[in-house]
């Protein structure tokens, strides 16, 4: 990197660190421009960073995926929980464009719209065509085999990050290849998706949750 290498650095701190904020984003596209220099986790930070026009110089608080890797068939129910910490200046700026936009809606998410990021209408229907043409009859509700529409909204509910009380959320849907396809915004959500993004902006804490889901 003969370009990046040739640029001196500065000897005062706060010029060095300024310098640091302004070359990570050319760091993380040079990374990521081969295979063999971008890690799946970067490669993640770059999808969401770009999809949710995170500044870039929010930190990364804390990345959870599930699979790390692709399969043969690529991450297959992929699961991400990615978290931003933005300065208190980033996050008083991205407040204003967020609540400006339009686009986001306050906190608590509504339990209806939980049901259909769980797809829980979907698995019902799953479940009930399946055991019509196996004509095997369904359990009991309730039982491990055929849980209710509450307990599959508490188990979804489980597996998200914890959410603040006061704040804003957004839903992103693309319906395939939901890290490289175009999504789409949908508010307020009114039916079951196979992929979504939860982005949770929280202005007391200065976070920017992130939270990726697919059934495929």
């Amino acid at each position: 990197m003969p370009m990046l290498q040739s640029l001196p650095m500065p000897r005062n701190h706060t010029a060095r660190h300024r310098l640091v904020r302004l070359l990570t984003p050319a760091l993380l596209l040079l990374g990521c421009a081969t295979l063999a220099g971008c890690s799946t986790r970067r490669s993640d930070e770059l999808a969401l960073r770009r999809e949710f026009s995170v500044p870039w110089g929010a930190s990364v608080v804390r990345y959870a995926a599930s699979p790390e890797e692709p399969g043969w068939f690529g991450r297959e129910g992929l699961k991400i929980t990615m978290v931003f910490r933005l300065s208190p200046a980033a996050a008083e700026t991205f407040s204003r464009s967020a609540l400006r936009s339009g686009r986001w809606r306050p906190l608590p998410i509504p339990p209806a719209e939980l049901r259909h990021l769980a797809g829980i209408r979907t698995a019902i229907a799953s479940r009930t065509r399946m055991a019509q043409v196996t004509g095997t009859p369904l359990e009991p509700a309730g039982s491990i085999h055929n849980p209710s529409a509450g307990q599959m909204l508490e188990s979804f509910q489980a597996t998200l990050p914890p959410l603040p009380g006061v704040g804003w959320y957004q839903i992103r849907t693309a319906g395939d290849n939901i890290m490289g396809a175009p999504k789409r915004i949908i508010s307020p959500l009114r039916n079951d998706v196979n992929d979504f993004m939860l982005a949770v902006l929280d202005p007391a804490e200065r976070t920017l949750t992130i939270r990726v889901s697919s059934n495929y």
